[in-house]
């Protein structure tokens, strides 16, 4: 029944594909702090825009590698990579804080493994909830054997990156609002970032947050920048040791 009033509800809507579960038709809307959300979430996977454009990208770098021999560090793995990674990778281990279910429960600015540990260290939306980002951006280009990639998106969110003075409760503690500038912070720490884009990938994988955010500064967050546009591209930095 939930299936067919969902049909119903977007007979007429665009159709689109997700890369993770290969599922094709309408994506669904999320309602949030900035009204709705188009074409946000797969229907079948969960998969949300990040996640979309994260798999292309992943797609490009792995695609037809030999990737069993590599060592994989992943801080709060997401439900739709963790198996993915599981089979992709010949060591990977989880690592996170304070959720459960990890391998290491740890703090990415303070990490306790020894150097050159592993060959890709992941982290999707983790640097923004870090106080110490500078820190836990060397404690990760630390255990990053030579020749190794870190991948860490995080959301852009501003026009221009933004520290807040305390974690924000009703942004989900983050402790900034990242902007396209935040990527700088990884270039003095690694050989090359390289910018994977929303608009490097095609259309019919929906990887643009449509929304509206030309009401910020808000009462839930006040040092937020109006952003022009309904529709905003998203960004994966991919960086080699």
């Amino acid at each position: 029944m939930r299936e067919r009033l969902f049909g119903l509800a977007n007979r007429g809507k665009s159709s689109f594909t997700c890369p993770i579960c290969r599922y094709a038709g309408p994506f669904r809307d999320l309602s949030g702090p900035t009204g709705r959300r188009l074409h946000a979430r797969c229907t079948r996977c969960g998969a949300l825009e990040r996640h979309r454009l994260q798999m292309l990208v992943l797609q490009s770098l792995f695609g037809g590698r030999d990737t069993g021999s590599l060592r994989m560090l992943h801080f709060a793995p997401e439900k739709h990579f963790r198996p993915i990674f599981m089979k992709m990778f010949g060591g990977y281990e989880t690592a996170d804080l304070c959720a459960r279910g990890v391998d290491h429960r740890v703090d990415l600015q303070r990490l306790p493994f020894p150097g050159a540990s592993y060959d890709v260290v992941y982290a999707s939306h983790v640097l923004e909830h870090v106080p110490d980002d500078a820190a836990a951006i060397r404690e990760i280009r630390r255990v990053l054997a030579p020749g190794g990639l870190a991948i860490l998106p995080v959301p852009i969110v501003n026009p221009v990156t933004v520290d807040y003075p305390e974690p924000n409760a009703r942004e989900s503690m983050h402790v900034r609002a990242p902007g396209p500038d935040y990527f700088d912070r990884y270039r003095p720490h690694f050989s090359r970032v390289d910018l994977y884009r929303s608009g490097d990938f095609p259309e019919r994988y929906q990887l643009y947050a449509y929304e509206d955010r030309t009401g910020f500064p808000s009462a839930r967050s006040p040092l937020l920048l109006p952003t022009a546009g309904s529709r905003h591209e998203d960004i994966v930095p991919v960086c080699l040791a």
